[in-house]
């Protein structure tokens, strides 16, 4: 659900100045506006709904705290919080790896999570599969797959996320959807179990 060109860009202005001079319910307005599509990002990267929700509430905190810092003419504010939501989920997978490889020194279990990224397929064994095979993806690319793909958000707006270019989106994505294919096609998804085939709903 593509945010930037909604529209919504001189209200969120407005919105941000009221509550750069403390009106709660500008910030309110604005939290409104975005929180799901912050949290459906959120989950899709870390697989999980507690850290999703951990995460939405952390972007709109460094939001608030850093208010003064968001340049309209930089970018859209839906970019600009998922460049923060993107920042923080990959600090907390980070953690997580870190934490699971003390645990139990297996440091490339970190990357076995469940997500979901594939609300239109009806049944429930495929798309459990493509969840699978996105999350055992490395992280460069299955976020371009998740902004791309799930969120539909344009490549520029992705470039601007990421802090790179057009070009390297464009790169990532293909990359990532040939390694997303052979994995749903050969069942090479770190569960330890074959994957049924199936097709992924994004094309090159």
């Amino acid at each position: 659900m593509p945010l930037s060109g909604d529209g919504n860009g001189t209200a969120d202005v407005e919105l941000l100045h009221r509550a750069a001079a403390g009106d709660k319910d500008a910030f309110g307005a604005v939290f409104e506006r975005y929180q799901h599509v912050v949290y459906r990002f959120a989950r899709a990267m870390t697989g999980s709904p507690d850290a999703a929700e951990d995460i939405t509430q952390e972007v709109f905190v460094v939001l608030i705290r850093d208010l003064r810092r968001y340049v309209p003419e930089r970018a859209t504010l839906s970019t600009y919080l998922y460049g923060i939501a993107r920042n923080l989920s990959r600090d907390r997978l980070r953690r997580e790896r870190r934490l699971l490889a003390c645990l139990t020194g297996l440091p490339h279990l970190g990357e076995a999570r469940s997500i979901d990224p594939v609300d239109q397929v009806a049944d429930e064994e495929r798309k459990a599969d493509v969840r699978r095979a996105l999350a055992s993806l490395p992280v460069r690319y299955r976020e371009v797959i998740i902004l791309c793909d799930l969120h539909d958000l344009s490549y520029a707006d992705v470039g601007t996320i990421l802090r790179t270019s057009i070009g390297a989106v464009r790169s990532r994505l293909h990359r990532g959807r040939q390694l997303l294919r052979q994995r749903l096609a050969t069942g090479t998804a770190v569960t330890g179990r074959p994957l049924a085939r199936s097709s992924v709903r994004c094309s090159a």
